[in-house]
């Protein structure tokens, strides 16, 4: 993929946690969906076989989520922090991201090759304060939204 390609949106979480898996093709070996994985709870980020949940420290709230493939991280502020990297296998190429209350259609797309090793990394801007932030705000405020932004990139080796 020559281009970098690139969507975001707000994702509404609820019980703060989100996930990326893939569309299943009928010629695909069977693997667990991003539900099925064991989830670390203790951590940011859990990976597994073409999938990956994350741990938002807030729970129901709006965050705005970017996804991009690209082979180089894209300039981000100071307050960013990185999250991590893993290896990340894309079978169909046609992401599918969700919440505990199902797909978010702004963010399921057609953004990596098919077939094709990436590295994920992730960033987050907002962590350290979402949960003292939704607790000061639950109760007076609906939807809580700004409390974190995530930056999800699969990077082209």
């Amino acid at each position: 993929m020559a281009a970098e390609r690139c969507v975001s949106a707000i994702a509404h979480l609820y019980r703060g946690i989100f996930a990326i898996d893939q569309m299943r093709r009928p010629s695909e070996t069977e693997r667990p969906d991003c539900w099925d994985l064991e989830i670390d709870f203790a951590r940011a980020v859990t990976v597994g076989d073409g999938t990956a949940v994350f741990n938002s420290d807030a729970p129901s709230h709006d965050v705005e989520v970017t996804l991009r493939c690209a082979s180089q991280p894209p300039p981000l502020g100071g307050e960013f922090v990185e999250l991590g990297e893993w290896p990340f296998v894309s079978y169909s190429g046609d992401l599918v991201f969700s919440t505990t209350d199902g797909p978010e259609p702004e963010l399921c797309t057609r953004l990596l090759e098919a077939d094709r090793e990436y590295r994920l990394r992730v960033w987050a801007k907002g962590r350290d304060t979402a949960r003292e932030a939704f607790e000061r705000l639950q109760g007076e405020v609906f939807p809580i939204t700004g409390l974190e932004e995530y930056v999800i990139l699969f990077e082209t080796t």
